[in-house]
């Protein structure tokens, strides 16, 4: 029976777990497991890039889709699916879960529906833009992973001072937002921008603004290739002095194509893996391992190579990483 118990007057009240249960149409509850995804806003995501994640600091699950660079928590989601205003959002998400509770019944076509406005989803761009010199703080983090001026001009990384985000639906601008900080960066290729870096941001480290394989236009002809989990760690291996060529997808969650790998291997004697060393880095390697036979180096010392040379230094990260460089290198030869 429904009573006025189970009516619902705000979002609040609304599981975030409900609804991406209900509205993704999972298959099993959430439990606090991590779950990958095609992403509902690309259909075609052949790659599963949207994950389902439980927030800790928050204490619900939240969203982070890497196909659309769309992210956040569950009612955002709906308001992207349906390409609505938070308010509508929140109106339509309350009224079937008071329906839900009424009867037990989920009127709602969850997955097929937001596929189908998929290429309707209205899309973020950056705007107004204004960069600054570097200061003091700006070394400061930099150099913790020996990563120095030369370094940072050379794949473009610019501090940035303010910039604005501006939500476009058929040319017109239905949401914005300014974002100022002491710690924002863009990664540039050629000049032109194509992600932007919050390092102190946990809920909005990256933004993408096209894309890119990072570090695909400083490679410098090496006979080595090493296929890395960010920029930061790009240039954190390049700073050890190696006679290597790094690049870095998008995201762990996002391999390189098949066409891709294709140009790669003509173009290099030897390629590698040297993702993080958590279970979506580890899990990525593997993808590599077999998908395309590329060998992969695991360092647990701490999660990514940066951080090894942040917490341990230069010369420990060469220690860690080279001789098993060479165990790949040696292997190559036998075969």
């Amino acid at each position: 029976m429904f009573s006025s118990k189970n009516f619902i007057s705000r979002i609040q009240d609304v599981p975030a777990k409900w609804i991406f249960e209900k509205y993704f149409g999972l298959t099993e509850p959430l439990k606090g497991q991590k779950v990958t995804l095609n992403s509902i806003f690309n259909s075609e995501d052949k790659t599963p890039s949207m994950v389902l994640y439980f927030n800790t600091d928050h204490q619900e699950y939240r969203f982070k889709d890497f196909s659309s660079g769309e992210y956040g928590q569950a009612i955002n989601a709906v308001t992207h699916m349906w390409n609505t205003n938070y308010g509508a959002a929140c109106t339509r998400v309350v009224k079937d879960y008071e329906s839900y509770l009424k009867d037990g019944n989920v009127h709602i076509e969850p997955f097929k529906v937001a596929r189908n406005l998929a290429k309707h989803v209205a899309k973020w761009r950056v705007v107004n833009i204004k960069y600054r010199p570097f200061n003091t703080r700006d070394v400061e983090y930099w150099t913790a992973f020996n990563i120095g001026s030369v370094l940072l001009n050379t794949y473009e990384v610019k501090p940035i001072e303010c910039y604005t985000m501006e939500q476009v639906l058929d040319d017109k601008v239905i949401n914005s937002f300014e974002s100022k900080g002491l710690n924002q960066y863009g990664y540039h290729s050629k000049g032109e921008l194509y992600k932007i870096y919050h390092p102190k941001n946990k809920e909005r480290k990256f933004i993408k603004v096209k894309d890119h394989i990072q570090g695909s236009d400083k490679i410098t002809r090496q006979p080595t290739l090493i296929i890395a989990s960010s920029l930061k760690d790009c240039m954190s291996i390049k700073s050890l002095g190696l006679r290597v060529d790094v690049i870095a997808p998008d995201s762990e969650n996002t391999l390189l194509t098949e066409e891709q790998m294709k140009v790669l291997k003509k173009s290099y004697k030897n390629i590698i893996t040297l993702l993080d060393s958590d279970e979506a880095g580890i899990n990525a390697m593997q993808k590599y391992k077999e998908k395309y036979d590329i060998p992969f180096v695991y360092l647990p010392l701490e999660k990514d190579i940066s951080d090894i040379v942040k917490f341990h230094g230069k010369d420990r990260a060469i220690v860690e990483l080279v001789p098993k460089i060479n165990r790949i290198l040696d292997a190559a030869l036998v075969k």
